[in-house]
């Protein structure tokens, strides 16, 4: 309208047509109270929370919205907010009445539907005419990041191997033995008694000596998120990642340690929040090399028993080639062609077409 309304007056004047100058400076003038009517932006603040802040995949999570305003007359305002997520973008747009010096609070559903990262915001507050013609806006919150977590399912048990000792013995003991790992820098809090006193008097710096847990069970969890494992079936990544986070909520629930590790990612989560927040941040990889993530899983000494959960179209070669390393393997295949691979004595293989399959014939295996 505002680059038609002079030209439809400078035509209409011009050419002697009435009607169309009469349209122009409609359009004009339609513009002029748009423009008084909207005003400056308001200034206002805002607060805003989600709650939850971490939701679980078809959870209820909504954003609470707190507007201020320090004015004390009432007036009507717009809260518009942008969602970006796996299922996609749209805009949130809630009109609010402001009155200063009360809060006033409006309240909107995040999507769920699907595990991923959303972002929301920036949040901006304002207000348009009634034409729809002008808007004036004022950001006052930046945007953030809502992770939506997996869902995950029962599992009975968990695999558990024999941890290899330092000394290349196998210790079945339940609460496990202590054995020299390695020496370190000292750092502050840690017991006198422990500093090895002729490394440190030759490197001139106090080292202390560093022990390890050799029999405490450890399970290394490595999620394959390559997109060439999966093919054309969508879907798989998403119940492997499902998959993950039922052995993930199992581990916390026993009490059984941990590592969890992506293949594309040098990110290790050992614990339960942190391995469902990485999680949901799994998204299908290109270029992977499974043979860089398996040597750093051993190198970190992540796990006694190696537990790898990938799609039907799965090369495993590296897997197999770093069996050696493990006292135990288990090989999770997951999707609509998935069939039991080819392993050696002493793996196990399991495949299941879903997440829920997959926790059905889990189950069913633990004896």
């Amino acid at each position: 309208m505002l680059a038609a309304g002079p030209i439809l007056l400078a035509l209409g004047l011009v050419a002697g047509y009435r009607e169309i100058a009469l349209l122009g400076g409609a359009a004009l003038l339609c513009l002029a109270l748009a423009f008084a009517w909207v005003g400056a932006p308001p200034r206002v603040t805002a607060d805003r929370t989600v709650t939850p802040a971490r939701a679980r995949q078809g959870e209820e999570c909504r954003a609470d919205v707190d507007v201020y305003s320090a004015s004390g007359r009432s007036r009507g305002l717009d809260v518009t907010e942008p969602v970006r997520g796996p299922l996609g973008s749209h805009t949130v747009s809630t009109p609010v009445r402001v009155r200063g010096g009360i809060p006033s609070r409006v309240s909107y559903p995040l999507p769920t539907g699907r595990r991923g990262v959303l972002t929301v915001g920036p949040l901006r507050v304002g207000r348009h005419d009634p034409l729809g013609l002008c808007r004036a806006q004022r950001q006052v919150a930046p945007a953030i990041r809502v992770l939506v977590r997996p869902r995950w399912r029962y599992l009975r048990a968990l695999p558990l191997g024999t941890a290899p000792s330092l000394d290349g013995l196998l210790d079945t003991a339940l609460h496990g033995s202590i054995a020299f790992h390695a020496l370190r820098e000292y750092r502050l809090g840690d017991d006198l008694r422990r500093v090895h006193w002729r490394t440190s008097a030759r490197l001139g710096t106090l080292m202390v000596r560093e022990h390890v847990d050799t029999a405490l069970p450890r399970l290394a969890v490595l999620v394959d998120d390559r997109a060439e494992a999966y093919g054309p079936d969508e879907d798989a990544l998403e119940d492997v990642v499902e998959a993950a986070a039922s052995v993930v909520a199992a581990a916390g629930r026993d009490g059984v340690p941990f590592a969890l590790c992506p293949a594309s990612r040098t990110a290790v989560a050992t614990t339960v929040d942190a391995g469902l927040d990485l999680l949901a941040q799994v998204s299908p990889a290109a270029g992977v090399d499974l043979t860089r993530v398996l040597p750093g899983l051993r190198r970190d000494r992540a796990g006694d028993t190696l537990l790898v959960l990938s799609g039907p179209d799965a090369d495993l070669s590296p897997v197999l080639a770093a069996r050696a390393g493990y006292a135990a393997l288990v090989v999770v295949l997951l999707g609509k062609r998935a069939s039991p691979p080819a392993l050696p004595p002493g793996a196990v293989a399991l495949a299941a077409a879903t997440a829920a399959e997959f926790a059905d014939r889990w189950n069913g295996m633990v004896r």
